[in-house]
């Protein structure tokens, strides 16, 4: 099988040049995410997290090495085609939720393909499906502020996957939510999962939301240092998460 997201000896080089200091925030990094994979990277301020979710989704680029999806080198497209190219095969959920106040949630949920221009009874099918699915379809009349942070960021999980996008990245997504909505969320992104065999990339550093992947790769200097594979249930996850954090590192940021 052919992954779906490949990341061939990505470097990440920000400064130097005559009068600044060089920093490696990517050192030759290797990546392979397969369909259906669902993944978390955890590591301490300043491994590289951001910078590779930043490169792995088109919103930056590597100073050297590839970034392969769906065989598709997104380095090479212009800015118009990978901005379409995007919008079409990638989902995005922030830890801010973006959604626009003056949309109702079911339009904020509709933008993608909005925005592509299509304008169909499909569309609403489609938002009306996701947002049953997610458990929100009561609130699709309501607009952003009058609904929870839980069901925004549910709605924005609906928006991610309106396009019918075979892979989400997350970032942070629960990092403003409290315990019960974070909850909601990630066995939302749980069931996302299972039920549509999308393949996602969660970036975190809440153990508890790492816990709901398959698997935990730990992030140090810009570099994979190790991988740990959800075999147990998911309190014995959380430990083995923990103890891998406390074996690699002690200022790790849990």
């Amino acid at each position: 099988m052919s992954a779906i997201l490949k990341a061939m000896n990505v470097k990440k080089i920000f400064g130097g040049g005559k009068d600044f200091s060089e920093t490696v925030a990517l050192n030759h990094l290797n990546l392979e995410l397969e369909k259906g994979d669902f993944t978390a990277i955890m590591g301490p301020s300043g491994s590289g997290k951001s910078t590779l979710l930043n490169i792995l989704s088109g919103f930056d680029f590597p100073t050297t090495g590839e970034v392969l999806i769906k065989d598709r080198p997104i380095s090479r497209m212009s800015g118009d085609e990978l901005a379409i190219f995007r919008r079409t095969h990638i989902g995005y959920i922030f830890q801010e939720f973006h959604l626009l106040d003056s949309l109702t949630i079911e339009e904020n949920v509709m933008l993608p393909r909005i925005l592509n221009r299509e304008v169909s009874l499909k569309m609403f099918e489609k938002a009306d499906q996701m947002l049953k699915f997610l458990g929100i379809s009561e609130i699709k009349n309501k607009y952003p502020y009058q609904v929870s942070g839980g069901q925004q960021q549910r709605a924005a999980v609906c928006r991610a996957l309106i396009n019918e996008t075979s892979l989400l990245f997350a970032d942070e997504p629960t990092g403003n939510l409290d315990s019960k909505s974070s909850k909601s969320v990630l066995e939302t992104l749980k069931r996302t999962n299972e039920n549509f065999q999308t393949t996602i990339l969660l970036v975190t550093h809440d153990p508890f939301a790492a816990s709901y992947s398959n698997k935990v790769l730990f992030l140090k200097d810009g570099s994979i240092r190790t991988q740990l594979d959800k075999k147990g249930d998911q309190d014995l996850f959380v430990k083995e998460i923990l103890d891998n954090l406390t074996l690699l590192e002690d200022d790790y940021d849990v």
